[in-house]
């Protein structure tokens, strides 16, 4: 049976896990818009289709959109600060890799939780006025040391002040780094 660690996100909606296999045969019956961004266990950030046809063993297309044009419109951004994880039994201190208004990567060596596990966080983002506390869902873990190791968490219940705040802070950075870029 082969990994399901790829994740799509279309339509304002995060899907999988889904195995290679998967990816390519949603493709293949356009079940995926072209505009939609994939994500692997062990990636930092979320990539446009055209930028993981290599890692799925697929050809590129030349008539694609550059991935500058794709990236402008990326669900997630890289953040730095400090997050408090726990489950009111055991505590983490972790970094934050990425954030949405679905959800955060932290940076931890310690895997004390697991997949599925509902869990208490109090998150303080570099360019935040204030820190907030939410409740998150465990969506993965990735112990590749080649990439960040942690864990994937998708919020719930996420105050709706607080998702606008973190979608301002999102297209403000993906601002940032296309001036950077062009």
């Amino acid at each position: 049976m082969s990994e399901q660690n790829w994740f799509v996100y279309q339509g304002n909606q995060q899907l999988g896990p889904f195995s290679t296999a998967q990816v390519i045969q949603m493709l293949d019956s356009k079940m995926i818009a072209q505009d939609a961004y994939l994500f692997k266990a062990g990636w930092k950030d979320w990539r446009p289709i055209e930028d993981c046809n290599e890692e799925l063993g697929l050809k590129t297309s030349a008539a694609s959109p550059s991935s500058a044009e794709r990236r402008s419109a990326a669900p997630r951004a890289t953040m730095q600060g400090r997050v408090i994880v726990h489950n009111n039994g055991q505590l983490i201190i972790g970094s934050g890799v990425n954030i949405s208004s679905s959800g955060i990567f932290v940076e931890t060596q310690e895997q004390i939780f697991t997949v599925g596990e509902k869990l208490k966080l109090s998150v303080r983002i570099d360019g935040f006025v204030k820190s907030f506390n939410v409740f998150a869902r465990v969506v993965r873990f990735n112990s590749d040391p080649r990439n960040p190791v942690g864990f994937g968490l998708s919020f719930e219940g996420l105050d709706k002040n607080i998702g606008d705040e973190l979608e301002r802070l999102v297209a403000s950075k993906r601002a940032e780094n296309s001036t950077k870029v062009g």
